[in-house]
């Protein structure tokens, strides 16, 4: 089978062939034969451009001592919180706080009616005075009957009762004393005090109630400075913390009670003050395979911040064992994740990109440690990953390292004069579609 290979002139040929034969005039087969000629030698490829290398953003791997952090999930704890519960029955007479508000140590709270109490002290009292009167009397008979006994003129059975109305006398005497204290106690109970200084809470029962000794709760007290933040630590976190504090890593030896940890505000800010672990449980829970610790931390009162730490909220931990001199740190935006895990993309000399696979460490003021995978002084690209491979020639437009900056335009200009050479070569590849396009066309 005989294959037929027209070009774009012949093709036109053919057409222009057919035509003439039917009843068209001769000029304008002429015209048409010049027009498809000149149409034919005029045509040229068209070069498709070469698209400008990406532009990105580059910072410079740096190096600083960053300090040894490990992030936990933090609940606020109460140190102290209990309820006020009378220790007397009675009606309260006065409520001496404003609910929500800070009371100091030993200020008055609640009044309970005083007067039966008063009452009972003064008759204690009163037995007291008796039971000395009548001591007074039978101390007087016991000498009078031992008197008589050694004269011969009394009995010893009245002189022996006398001794005994002695020593009763004497043990009414400190039962009297006693009920005297009793009686004191509860009417101290009828005044209700503030043990510490804290938050109180809202009033369970108001003026004209009836309250019950031991049962009826008044309201509740919470001690708000300091306070605890309670964490849980997983298995593995404490192994690495232990490392850290054993000084394997550091080399010092750190004590839990030199621990020291912030805590983190909802708006992300740290929190005024820093805290102290003050504990830490000595069993791992089985369940959720975690050991509890606790820290201590100021939490002072102040109408002026509003950044107070609350009991029973939730609040980030940010736990500090130590530093670790000569780090490397990467701005945040830099780390790429992917399915071979975390990579970043560093440009080279020669402004070309290569792709590294990296070892995280902690993340310390928005830049990452870096423990493996770069070197000081590198540039990674920290705007522009997206639109990069791995060989490919960039064009950085811009970094986050002055000491960079000036090392840069000297690099730059090479990439003009590279990019029109690259046009020159396209021509070759396009001019192959004019004369496929139209081959098919006249095989038609």
């Amino acid at each position: 089978m005989k294959v037929l290979e027209t070009t774009v002139l012949e093709a036109t040929l053919v057409r222009l062939q057919c035509a003439c034969n039917g009843p068209m005039r001769a000029s304008v087969c002429i015209a048409f034969l010049v027009m498809a000629t000149l149409s034919g030698c005029n045509s040229k490829p068209v070069a498709k451009p070469t698209p400008p290398p990406p532009q990105v953003t580059v910072a410079e791997v740096t190096q600083a001592t960053v300090p040894i952090i490990y992030p936990f999930s933090g609940t606020v704890q109460a140190v102290k919180y209990i309820d006020i519960i009378p220790r007397v029955t009675g009606y309260i007479t006065e409520r001496k706080f404003v609910e929500g508000s800070i009371v100091k140590k030993d200020q008055l709270l609640y009044i309970i009616d005083p007067r039966p109490f008063q009452a009972a002290l003064d008759s204690a009292q009163a037995d007291l005075t008796r039971s000395e009167a009548q001591l007074t009397l039978w101390t007087g008979e016991v000498k009078r009957y031992t008197d008589l006994a050694k004269q011969g003129a009394g009995s010893e059975q009245q002189k022996e009762e006398a001794v005994a109305k002695e020593a009763e006398t004497k043990a009414n005497i400190e039962q009297n004393k006693a009920n005297i204290e009793t009686a004191k106690l509860n009417l101290e109970y009828t005044t209700l005090t503030a043990p510490f200084e804290g938050r109180i809470q809202n009033t369970k029962r108001n003026i004209g109630q009836l309250v019950d000794a031991e049962s009826t709760v008044l309201t509740s007290l919470v001690q708000i400075d300091p306070i605890y933040v309670e964490f849980k630590v997983t298995r593995n976190e404490l192994f690495d913390m232990q490392s850290v504090t054993s000084g394997q890593l550091t080399g010092k030896k750190v004590d839990i009670s030199n621990i020291k940890f912030k805590v983190l505000l909802p708006n992300g800010k740290d929190y005024a003050h820093e805290g102290t672990l003050d504990y830490m449980s000595s069993e791992i829970n089985p369940a959720t395979d975690t050991l509890m610790m606790r820290g201590i931390i100021p939490n002072p009162e102040d109408k002026s911040n509003s950044e107070s730490l609350i009991s029973g909220q939730y609040a980030p931990v940010e736990v500090i064992l130590g530093e670790t001199p000569n780090s490397l740190l990467v701005p945040k935006a830099a780390l790429v994740e992917s399915q071979l895990g975390e990579q970043i993309y560093v440009v080279n000399a020669s402004n070309q990109v290569d792709i590294r696979d990296v070892t995280l460490g902690t993340l310390f003021q928005e830049q990452y440690v870096i423990t493996s995978g770069l070197k000081l002084g590198e540039k990674v690209i920290v705007e522009g990953t997206q639109k990069v491979r791995a060989g490919m020639t960039v064009n950085v437009t811009g970094t986050d390292v002055p000491k960079s900056e000036p090392s840069q335009p000297a690099a730059e200009p090479k990439q003009p004069a590279a990019e029109p050479k690259q046009p020159a070569a396209e021509p070759k590849q396009s001019s192959v579609a004019p004369t496929e396009a139209p081959a098919a066309d006249a095989n038609s």
